[in-house]
């Protein structure tokens, strides 16, 4: 499972940086490009992060926190 998630990591990270080379070749300023790396690179992480399950996880342990119906309320 790591080795998939270090895989997706490389190949984001190399996409991101084609997308500033062909950015700059295409007459784009350096600072438009630098000014998109940000947001590229959280797109990234959401991608692993959804390839990995681990909003999946925070998700059964949420519902594990919320109380039965057959409790009694409080106050």
């Amino acid at each position: 499972m790591k080795n998939n998630r270090m895989i997706v990591t490389v190949v984001a990270l190399l996409a991101i940086f084609a997308f500033s080379v062909v950015m700059v070749v295409a007459g784009q300023p350096v600072a438009a490009v630098t000014a998109l790396i940000p947001s590229v690179a959280l797109g990234v992480q959401q991608i692993v992060q959804a390839g990995t399950g681990v909003a999946e996880s925070r998700r059964e342990r949420a519902a594990a926190q919320v109380p039965g119906r057959d409790e009694e309320p409080r106050g």
